[in-house]
């Protein structure tokens, strides 16, 4: 595993310009939950009064191959555990996002990762319950119809009760701790999501 390096100021040029084109269109909801280096679940939570759980889609360990998931700098072979969980209202069952994880379980203390794999917990939560100091860098982010957006497979359009062409705002971030990116999390939101 190398040490991560901060994103380019190239990079980070695009990606402010991006944010920049999109903010407009978005509700103060959606810019919050776009630009938070906080935990999404929480913000959920505040912003609809009820507690926001996750329903696990998938879960699974597999090797990377190198060219996996550039923002985690992994080297070939090294363990990666895929996550892919739709983040839900305790009360209403409401969809709210789908979030996709791709985590280093070697950079996680034992019982964390005991904790991810028993899959209860959304992992902003699993975070903050085991005080793990962290930084998030977002790396990318848009907004376009649900058919293009860069989903695993699986039925999310079913999941957010959304028809292929609605649009979808998105995130990915990688999480550092100890100065090595350890997750990269993608999240997916209605536009409508207010």
């Amino acid at each position: 595993m190398t040490p991560v390096v901060p994103l380019p100021g190239t990079h980070r040029e695009r990606l402010m310009a991006r944010l920049e084109a999109i903010f407009g269109a978005l509700s103060p909801l959606l810019r919050v939950l776009l630009t938070t280096d906080g935990t999404v679940t929480e913000t959920l939570a505040a912003h609809f009064g009820e507690e926001v759980g996750v329903k696990v889609v998938t879960q699974g360990f597999h090797p990377a191959d190198g060219e996996d998931f550039p923002e985690l700098a992994l080297r070939p072979g090294s363990v990666v555990l895929d996550r892919c969980v739709v983040l839900t209202g305790a009360r209403s069952g409401r969809a709210f996002a789908v979030a996709v994880s791709r985590i280093v379980p070697a950079l996680l203390p034992g019982a964390m990762q005991e904790d991810l794999l028993a899959a209860r917990e959304p992992l902003g939560k699993l975070l903050l319950a085991h005080r793990l100091e962290t930084f998030k860098e977002i790396v990318d982010c848009g907004v376009c119809p649900l058919r293009h957006a860069p989903l695993p497979p699986g039925n999310f359009a079913a999941a957010l009760k959304l028809a292929p062409g609605a649009p979808l705002v998105w995130r990915t971030y990688r999480v550092l701790i100890g100065g090595r990116a350890a997750m990269s999390v993608s999240e997916y939101f209605p536009e409508s999501l207010a």
